[in-house]
C-alpha cells in the first residue's frame, strides 16, 4: 500500500527548525577546517549529507504510523550521525563538546534518562567506531574565530531549543486549559437536561438554565431571545443574566437585523472595552419562535466560538422539548370546547387540595358548582351546535371572574366546577353573588344549526361548600348537593 503524507507529531514540527540549524551549522563548520587545512572537496563534498538528513527525517516522521515514535529514532539517529561526524572532524574539542551537550539534551527532554543514556551510547559507538576504521586524530583547536563561530552556533542553537521548549510548554498548557473548559462545558451542559425535567414552563426553563450556565462560568454573562418566526421585532420569551448594562430591548431589535444560519457565530458590535458579545442562532432547531443564545466573553474566546454551538443544540432541544411537553400537557388538561381545564385536571387538583387539608388542618379549600339550565332543552330544539355555543358562552363570563390561582374547570355536558385552594367558604360565596347579580338572567344570542339567531335567557343553579364545614373528601359532595337544591328550588318556583 502507498504510504501518504499526513501532518506529522508536533514533536516532528518542533525539532524541524533546529535540527536543519544544526546540521546546517556543522556544514559550515566542516567547510570552514577544510578551507582552513587544504582538505578540499574531500570533506566537503561527505559533509553535504548533513544538510540532506533534516529533510530525510522529517519524510520519515510524516511518512511513519507513529509519528512521535518516529521523530524519536530521529533524534537517536542524529546522535549516530553527529557522534560519526565528529570523529571525522578529528574531534575538534568545542564543537564536540557542544553538539555532544545539544544530542543529550534534546532527548533527555523528549525521552527522559534512558533516552539521554541511549543518545549517548550511540554518540560514543559511532565516534569510536568511525576512528577505528579512519584512524584516531585528536583536533584541539583550529582557530580564534572558528571557535567564535562554534560558540556562537551553539548559543543560538541553545536559545532556540529553549525557546521550541517554551512554545511547546504554552502549547500544553492550553491544551490543558482548553481540555478543562470543554469538561465545564458538558458538566453546564448535563445540568441543562435536568433542569428542563424540573422546569414548569419555558420562562422557568430558560431562566433557570441561564442561572445554571452563568454559576458554572460566572465571568461569563449569558441570554436567550425567542421571537416570533412572522414578526422578528416581537419577542416572546427572554432570559438575560450577567450581562450588565446590556440593554435587553436593543439588543433584541439588533438580533432582528440578523439573518444567521443555524449554528453560525457572529460577534455582535456592541460590546464594552476588554469584553467580547457573540451571538448564535438557533435556526431550524425550534419550529415555533427564531431563537438566539448571547454570550458575553471577558475577551475574544476560540475555544468559546467552537463550543457555542453545543450550548445552542442543548439549549435549543431542551426548549423544543419543554414547548412539545407543554403542548401535550395542554391537551390532555384542557376541555376541548371551551379550552378550560377538563374534569380529569380537576379531580387531580382537588385531590392534592384534600391532601394539603389532611397534612395541615388549617389550610382550606373551598368549590362551586355551576349547572347551566336547560341545555337539554336548548340541545333538543336548537341542534347540539346551539348548545355548545351556549356552553362556550357561560365559559367565556366565568373566567374574569376569577383569580389568579382559581381552578375553573368544565366538568361535566353542562357542569362546571371553580376550586379555590387555600381559601375558605368566602370565597366561594364571593363569586356566587357576582354570578347570581351579573350573570343571572342575561339574555344570549347564538345560531341554530340551520343558521337561525336566537336569544336565549342565561340561567345557572349553584351549590358551594368549603373543607371548614365539612370534611375535605366530602366538599364536593356537599357541592353538588347544594347545587341540586338550588336547581330544585328554582324550579318549584317557576311552576308556582
Amino acid at each position: 500500500m502507498q504510504k501518504s503524507f499526513r501532518r506529522p507529531h508536533r514533536l516532528a514540527l518542533a525539532t524541524l527548525a533546529p535540527r536543519i540549524f544544526a546540521f546546517s551549522h556543522t556544514f559550515g563548520l566542516t567547510v570552514w577546517i577544510a578551507v582552513v587545512e587544504g582538505s578540499g572537496w574531500s570533506l566537503i563534498l561527505p559533509g553535504l549529507l548533513l544538510l540532506l538528513w533534516p529533510g530525510v527525517a522529517y519524510a520519515y516522521a510524516t511518512l511513519a504510523r507513529n509519528s512521535k515514535l518516529a521523530e524519536f529514532r530521529n533524534l537517536l539517529c542524529d546522535s549516530l550521525l553527529f557522534g560519526f561526524w565528529c570523529s571525522v572532524l578529528d574531534f575538534y574539542v568545542l564543537a564536540t563538546i557542544t553538539i555532544l551537550l545539544a544530542c543529550l539534551m534534546n532527548n533527555l527532554v523528549v525521552g527522559g534518562m534512558k533516552q539521554l543514556f541511549i543518545s549517548a551510547s550511540l554518540f560514543t559507538s559511532a565516534a569510536l567506531g568511525a576512528s577505528v576504521v579512519t584512524g584516531f586524530d585528536f583536533r584541539p583547536n583550529v582557530s580564534t574565530s572558528l571557535d567564535i563561530y562554534q560558540w556562537a552556533g551553539a548559543v543560538v542553537y541553545f536559545l532556540t531549543i529553549g525557546r521550541v521548549t517554551y512554545d511547546q510548554n504554552r502549547q500544553i498548557g492550553q491544551n490543558i486549559g482548553e481540555i478543562k473548559f470543554r469538561n465545564r462545558v458538558f458538566q453546564a451542559l448535563l445540568g441543562i437536561g435536568v433542569i428542563a425535567n424540573r422546569a414548569t414552563n419555558i420562562h422557568t426553563l430558560l431562566d433557570d438554565s441561564l442561572s445554571h450556565l452563568h454559576s458554572n462560568f460566572p465571568e461569563y454573562g449569558f441570554a436567550v431571545f425567542l421571537q416570533d418566526q412572522h414578526r422578528l421585532d416581537v419577542t416572546r420569551y427572554s432570559a438575560v443574566i450577567g450581562l450588565g448594562a446590556v440593554d435587553e430591548a436593543n439588543l433584541s431589535h439588533l438580533l432582528a437585523s440578523f439573518d444567521t444560519p443555524q449554528g453560525e457565530t457572529i460577534r455582535l458590535p456592541e460590546k464594552s472595552e476588554g469584553q467580547q458579545l457573540y451571538a448564535i442562532s438557533m435556526g431550524g432547531l425550534l419550529s415555533l419562535y427564531k431563537g438566539w443564545l448571547i454570550v458575553r466573553a471577558p475577551q475574544l474566546n476560540s475555544t468559546l466560538e467552537r463550543m457555542l454551538p453545543l450550548f445552542v443544540d442543548q439549549l435549543a432541544a431542551t426548549t423544543e422539548n419543554k414547548l412539545l411537553h407543554l403542548a401535550l400537557r395542554e391537551t390532555a388538561e384542557r376541555d376541548g370546547l371551551t379550552g378550560l381545564y377538563n374534569r380529569g385536571f380537576l379531580e387531580a387538583a382537588l385531590k392534592i387540595s384534600i391532601q394539603g387539608k389532611t397534612l395541615t388542618p388549617n389550610l382550606d379549600f373551598a368549590l362551586l358548582m355551576i349547572d347551566v339550565d336547560g341545555l337539554k332543552r336548548v340541545n333538543d330544539q336548537y341542534g347540539h351546535v346551539a348548545g355548545d355555543q351556549l356552553i362556550t358562552n357561560v365559559a367565556e363570563q366565568l373566567q374574569p371572574h376569577c383569580r389568579e390561582g382559581d381552578i375553573l374547570a368544565r366538568y361535566g355536558g353542562d357542569e362546571f366546577v371553580i376550586l379555590f385552594p387555600s381559601a375558605d367558604l368566602s370565597a366561594a360565596n364571593r363569586l356566587t353573588n357576582i354570578i347570581k347579580t351579573e350573570l343571572e338572567g342575561q339574555r344570549r344570542t347564538i345560531t341554530t344549526a340551520i343558521g337561525e339567531s336566537v336569544e336565549l335567557e342565561l340561567r345557572l343553579s349553584l351549590g358551594c361548600a368549603s373543607s371548614t364545614e365539612a370534611p375535605a373528601e366530602e366538599v364536593l359532595i356537599l357541592a353538588d348537593k347544594r347545587m341540586y337544591k338550588d336547581k330544585n328550588q328554582r324550579r318549584n318556583h317557576k311552576q308556582r
